[in-house]
């Protein structure tokens, strides 16, 4: 499985960084094309940076390159994926408005873009909440501990018998003794 998520990881990050680094070189087309819907959220939203649709889109686009990168590096897997998929969802809605078009070609063409980034955040949701490579060694550790704590209450108990038949060594011994003063006289 570790191979396959080696070429995952890369494939899935490339639309992203291509993303970011054209979204950074010229932000100007990708913000005419999404201000209409970012404008209305961004006045109501007060701890934006700025309230400027084209320096919106330079932000967007340098965190795609940014955490793309990480997902292609396998660091920080989970968090960048996660990042990656929560600014998929306001590109979703924002800049594949299909059900805007009234050409059939254009709709037919938006659809798709739609639906193949409906697909890749499904694939981010996927490997966000897929279970990390830790988890074996953790396991592992918590395993040990188990076997250390079952060790632990088996030299207990093993006391505890050893304890029992002293004592009940020391009351034979002790009856003997007695029997024999008895006898002896």
């Amino acid at each position: 499985m570790q191979p396959i998520r080696t070429i995952a990881r890369p494939l899935m990050a490339a639309p992203f960084m291509v993303t970011g680094i054209e979204t950074l070189r010229d932000p100007g087309s990708r913000a005419d094309k999404i201000a209409p819907v970012i404008k209305p959220l961004a006045d109501r939203v007060s701890w934006l940076p700025t309230k400027d649709p084209e320096a919106l889109v330079r932000i967007q686009g340098a965190v795609c390159l940014g955490t793309g990168a990480l997902l292609a590096l396998g660091r920080f897997q989970r968090l960048s994926t996660l990042v990656l998929a929560g600014q998929l969802i306001p590109s979703l809605l924002a800049e594949h408005r299909f059900w805007t078009e009234d050409d059939p070609e254009r709709r037919a063409a938006e659809r798709s873009q739609f639906f193949k980034t409906a697909g890749l955040l499904g694939a981010l949701l996927v490997a966000g909440t897929a279970p990390g490579k830790y988890r074996p060694i953790k396991a592992a550790r918590t395993g040990a501990h188990e076997a250390k704590l079952q060790a632990a209450l088996a030299r207990s108990e093993a006391g505890r018998k050893a304890e029992r038949a002293r004592r009940k060594a020391a009351k034979r011994v002790a009856d003997t003794r007695r029997k024999a003063a008895k006898i002896g006289h």
